[in-house]
């Protein structure tokens, strides 16, 4: 079954925060940080920052996922970083930025903890292990804008696309994605015929099934094999940040 968005409450500093990144921090940084987050939902589509404007609160995503785009001149705009409940959206406030760089949207609604960018920074300034731990993660996002240069330049459609599917799924902890053509052919840069055709082999080849705004991954493993070099690279440089001594 497809999930439904979350409804949070206020976190418990006694609970775990069901983000991953959350989860790396020492115990007492956690227990002084969650008296500072509040629950948010969002739905699809929602933005959260424009190119360029003032970064007033980060979230971290517990169920719900957020696309960095890059927009042109023309309007048009094609994805560069996907972030889900390993990360957190507007961490580079906490390291002196104070605009987005990129349009920052929904693209699987669901909840997040939301907290003021001030309240983010002064935490920083006085913890070296969340301080350290924005570092890194600052390192492994910039990692992962990188790559997605490279794909969207260098790969196959179809390849791009299962990367795609594949680092969403991760980021849902589900096979089942609530997302339209229309919607991943934004996210891709490309026309909504495009997505179609990329997606049809994918389905006639038992990997996936599209139906009404929901893709499910029924073979992960075939879907993986289709993808690029890229999915994993992304991967592992997260998996070695969240999994690193603190």
């Amino acid at each position: 079954m497809a999930r439904t968005p979350q409804m949070l409450s206020k976190p418990s500093s006694a609970l775990s925060p069901n983000n991953k990144l959350l989860a790396c921090l020492p115990k007492s940084d956690w227990e002084r940080l969650a008296p500072l987050l509040q629950p948010v939902t969002f739905e699809l589509g929602k933005t959260l920052y424009e190119t360029r404007s003032r970064i007033d609160y980060a979230y971290f995503p517990i169920g719900f996922v957020a696309s960095a785009l890059t927009v042109m001149e023309n309007g048009s705009a094609i994805e560069v970083a996907t972030i889900g409940n390993e990360g957190l959206i507007g961490h580079a406030v906490a390291l002196g930025v104070a605009t987005s760089p990129n349009r920052v949207i929904v693209q699987i609604a669901d909840g997040a903890w939301r907290i003021e960018a001030k309240a983010l920074c002064e935490e920083a300034s006085k913890s070296d292990a969340l301080r350290g731990l924005l570092q890194d993660y600052h390192a492994a996002f910039m990692a992962q804008v990188s790559q997605s240069v490279a794909c969207n330049g260098l790969h196959q459609l179809e390849k791009r696309c299962c990367r795609w599917l594949l680092m969403t799924r991760d980021r849902v902890e589900s096979d089942e994605l609530r997302l339209t053509h229309e919607f991943l052919a934004i996210m891709l840069g490309v026309r909504r015929a495009s997505v179609t055709e990329v997606l049809g082999p994918l389905q006639t080849a038992g990997l996936i099934r599209s139906h009404r705004g929901l893709i499910t991954l029924l073979d992960r493993a075939g879907v993986e094999a289709h993808s690029c070099e890229c999915y994993r690279a992304v991967k592992n440089e997260y998996d070695r940040l969240l999994s690193r001594p603190r």
